[in-house]
């Protein structure tokens, strides 16, 4: 997007006191959005040029944060759904944690997770529905792990019920923002009535068609007509009870319905935001999407394009392509990691290091194969 507003003048954005200010990171002083090397996102593809640097597959812990607990902070931004965890300040409660063989420090906390649609990094070109990406904060390399899930909708696919719980925690910030607005605007109505002269009616006239316009979503109307669809569908499957006794259980972030592999292309690279810190992210690009059913994605667009805050002003920054993703940026040296290079603990525990033929035994995950076979470093030949 080559607009005003676009990724193209983001090295122009003045990002102190941003969310990643909060971490020390090794250059928090500048914005390195037009610098050209190690930017994110990247395509990767077939032939990688690195040397997968695990020993393992990542070992995550659920923790025992709630999606509609205080640990959990759901918010709507301009270019992005986003989950901040709280931080640690003591032994319990424990926010979502994972292990990355390559980290050398064991098990670090997760700080956030953000979901940007379309996806950003491509595989071979391919653009996926959406993108959620998981970040972990290593304070000992003043660096992010940030591990990156494609999200797939199909008319075949079912809906995908552990990840609707997060959809339904962001509906509710929808929908109590939009509450918020609609008792503005009566409320600015209601002042107006009050009013006797030929002006303030003509105020009321004004102010009624802004709220109109708020919720017509002229700027989206594939998506835009469905927000009674979506409230009434919604309403058919689960009561507001149910919701609220599922938003109560513990969220794990790498539940079987969203993580379907334990291989990924790695590499080192930046925020995909301002300020675009090269350097500051270890990416792990997971091989396999997770599924979702198009209803789950037209709720994702839908709360994230069609959001108004309680001030009644439209939030998202999305273009004309429906899409709020920076652009790929210049190929870096990534890596691969296959079953060439490990199995998953599941196959090591019941078949050894080498794992079990066919993949995964009877009883255990069934195995799901990548998006794309590579065929170069670190497989010796195309990856199974």
């Amino acid at each position: 997007d080559k607009s005003d507003y676009g990724p193209h003048q983001w090295h122009k954005v003045v990002s102190d006191g941003d969310f990643w200010h909060t971490f020390d990171l090794k250059d928090s002083g500048s914005n390195q959005c037009d610098d050209n090397k190690d930017q994110s996102p990247i395509d990767v593809c077939v032939h990688p040029r690195g040397n997968c640097k695990e020993t393992h597959e990542m070992r995550p812990k659920s923790g025992d944060y709630r999606m509609n607990g205080e640990f959990m902070m759901k918010q709507i931004l301009p270019n992005k759904l986003r989950i901040v965890m709280a931080p640690r300040t003591g032994e319990e409660p424990d926010p979502p944690m994972v292990d990355f063989s390559s980290n050398g420090r064991g098990i670090t906390d997760m700080t956030n997770i953000d979901i940007k649609i379309p996806s950003e990094h491509t595989v071979c070109g391919r653009r996926f529905d959406a993108e959620m990406q998981y970040f972990t904060y290593h304070p000992g390399r003043h660096k992010f792990v940030a591990v990156s899930f494609f999200l797939e909708a199909s008319p075949t696919n079912p809906r995908n019920e552990h990840l609707q719980k997060m959809i339904d925690a962001f509906r509710r910030e929808y929908n109590r923002d939009k509450k918020k607005c609609e008792e503005k605007m009566k409320m600015m109505s209601s002042a107006a009535h009050s009013f006797a002269s030929g002006g303030k009616n003509r105020m009321l006239e004004d102010n009624s068609t802004l709220y109109e316009g708020f919720f017509q979503d002229d700027d989206w109307h594939e998506h835009a007509t469905e927000e009674s669809t979506i409230n009434s569908i919604s309403e058919e499957y689960t009561h507001s009870r149910s919701i609220h006794r599922e938003l109560s259980m513990k969220w794990h972030p790498f539940h079987p319905d969203i993580q379907k592999t334990v291989h990924f292309w790695g590499y080192d690279g930046s925020f995909t935001e301002p300020p675009c810190t090269s350097d500051s992210v270890s990416w792990k690009i997971m091989d396999v999407p997770t599924p979702i059913s198009e209803f789950q994605l037209l709720q994702f667009k839908q709360i994230l394009f069609n959001h108004v805050d309680e001030n009644c002003r439209r939030t998202s920054v999305h273009n004309s392509d429906g899409s709020v993703a920076r652009p790929t940026q210049k190929s870096t040296k990534y890596y691969k990691c296959t079953r060439d290079n490990y199995v998953s603990d599941e196959e090591r525990t019941i078949c050894g290091d080498r794992g079990c033929n066919p993949p995964f035994g009877e009883g255990l995950n069934p195995y799901y194969p990548p998006l794309v076979d590579v065929t170069g470093p670190p497989t010796r030949s195309p990856s199974n």
